[in-house]
């Protein structure tokens, strides 16, 4: 890390770990502008069991038939499964703001992740944040107010949620980056899908049980009636996320996780695009301002210059 290691990964290895995320983020956006365009059609929790389920049976299914079932097994179970809760707990935040907020703002606020992810190694592992690092958080901090707007009558509860989303993913990325180097990405990736089935499961149950559910509100629904068309759309969603799950758990393992979270913020153009093209939302200047004060951020806290290279008549 620029701003806090010396430690250089190979140059293929980065450049793998890049292009996997930014093809996760393409995916993964497209996905989630999918799942806010449906939510008049589909609950929350009935998607994401539904999704998960069709991606854990993806997963398991070609993994074990062209890799074998030793790609599956985890070696470190605790830590497999908290980066997998932390993974659970940001998509409920973030999927439980969208109804209320546009995507491109749900993204900006999600894509201060760089900068927890800085905040957290520098409390947890005490790792130094140079200047440059503390430039970018400011940066960083300055475009999410610039977006949020929090004036009186502005802010709401909402903007809070995808806010959280950021700091259980950056909890994600540093646990898979620095304790689950030995993991394969399939194992990993089959794992957050049975986790998301159990919490999705625990919460359908739950709000059956207790009678508060309510088929009228996308976070409350227990169990909305589906047409073909609508499992069909769960099917290609469950799909799409095994490919999105493998691919970030990837990046993680591959490059570090600073520059994984910088190319992770492409998500927020395509947002940005999703959000225009399919619900209309066109970006006011000081969005624009936000979101570009957001990604310069993000570039500058990743940024590590290149060694110097002497030759070797220098050497000592």
């Amino acid at each position: 890390m620029a701003w806090n290691s010396t430690s250089y990964e190979p140059r293929n290895t980065v450049l793998l770990g890049i292009a996997a995320i930014l093809g996760a983020a393409f995916l993964l956006s497209f996905s989630d502008a999918l799942i806010k365009a449906l939510g008049a059609q589909f609950g929350l929790w009935q998607i994401i069991l539904i999704r998960s389920a069709v991606a854990a049976v993806v997963l398991g299914a070609g993994v074990r038939i062209y890799f074998g079932q030793g790609q599956l097994r985890v070696e470190n179970g605790r830590w497999v499964w908290a980066r997998s809760l932390c993974l659970t707990a940001m998509w409920m935040c973030y999927y439980c703001a969208l109804p209320s907020m546009s995507l491109a703002l749900a993204a900006a606020c999600y894509y201060t992740t760089p900068v927890w992810m800085a905040l957290i190694s520098r409390v947890v592992w005490g790792e130094r944040i140079s200047p440059q690092g503390w430039g970018a958080i400011a940066l960083t901090l300055l475009g999410v107010i610039a977006i949020v707007n929090p004036a009186p009558g502005q802010m709401t509860f909402h903007v809070l949620l995808p806010l959280a989303a950021a700091v259980f993913y950056a909890l994600a990325g540093i646990v898979t980056h620095r304790r689950c180097q030995n993991e394969t990405a399939t194992a990993m990736a089959f794992n957050l899908n049975l986790c998301l089935c159990a919490v999705a499961g625990v919460m359908l149950a739950g709000l059956a049980l207790t009678g508060i559910g309510n088929n009228g509100s996308f976070v409350l629904s227990v169990w909305p009636a589906l047409t073909p068309k609508d499992w069909m759309i769960a099917a290609i969603l469950g799909a799409v996320l095994a490919v999105v799950s493998v691919a970030v758990a990837f990046a993680y393992r591959q490059a570090p996780t600073q520059i994984v979270g910088v190319c992770d913020t492409s998500y927020m153009g395509f947002a940005a695009i999703w959000g225009v093209t399919m619900f209309h939302e066109p970006l006011e200047m000081q969005q624009l301002v936000g979101l570009l004060l957001i990604g310069l951020g993000a570039v500058l806290i990743g940024y590590r210059p290149k060694p110097r290279q002497f030759p070797p008549h220098f050497a000592t």
